[in-house]
């Protein structure tokens, strides 16, 4: 059997737009496929893309996370209701408050060439924005590849966040005042 980390690695988890015409595989080390349906991506205006791309956000996160609580749960022997009960009882303080800012924490990514804009709260809240004329001027190829490279510079905001979340709640060895430059106190 492989260890866990090399099962997160393995990982392929696949999440659809509510209108079934967008379709997000991500990897386990995060590299990111978008899929339109056969000829639907002409028929989108902004703002009606921006939606479905929101929710296809929402989808495939929580596949993610089930994903991820499974591979976790199999590795530790535990059953469905063991995690669950887990889950439910841990009553550290300081983990929980930890948990509420980790849920909580607001994060963006822009695409390199300013097109598309991704913003989360806790990565349960999507919201994308996509630059008015963008699909007038970009084929659906270039189009998913701007999608990827916000969705890059989302994962990097959120990286760098949950690294100086972490240190304020476990010590990591990162001076105060480190913290708080990286913070923009």
């Amino acid at each position: 059997m492989n260890d866990i980390g090399q099962q997160f690695r393995m990982m392929l988890v696949t999440g659809t737009s509510p209108d079934g015409n967008v379709r997000a595989t991500i990897t386990g080390e995060r590299i990111l496929r978008i899929d339109f349906q056969r000829d639907s991506f002409e028929w989108y205006d902004e703002q009606r893309l921006e939606r479905q791309l929101a929710g296809l956000a929402t989808n495939t996160w929580v596949a993610w996370e089930r994903e991820r609580r499974e591979i976790s749960r199999t590795a530790s022997g535990l059953t469905h209701a063991e995690a669950d009960e887990a889950r439910q009882t841990h009553k550290d303080q300081e983990l929980s408050s930890y948990g509420e800012k980790l849920r909580s924490i607001e994060c963006t990514g822009i695409s390199s060439g300013q097109t598309v804009a991704i913003r989360t709260i806790g990565m349960t809240h999507w919201q994308v924005s996509v630059a008015d004329g963008t699909l007038r001027m970009l084929d659906v190829r270039r189009f998913a590849g701007e999608l990827r490279s916000a969705f890059e510079s989302l994962l990097r905001d959120r990286e760098s966040k949950i690294i100086l979340l972490r240190a304020e709640y476990f010590d990591l060895g990162i001076p105060r005042h480190w913290r708080d430059r990286a913070a923009g106190a």
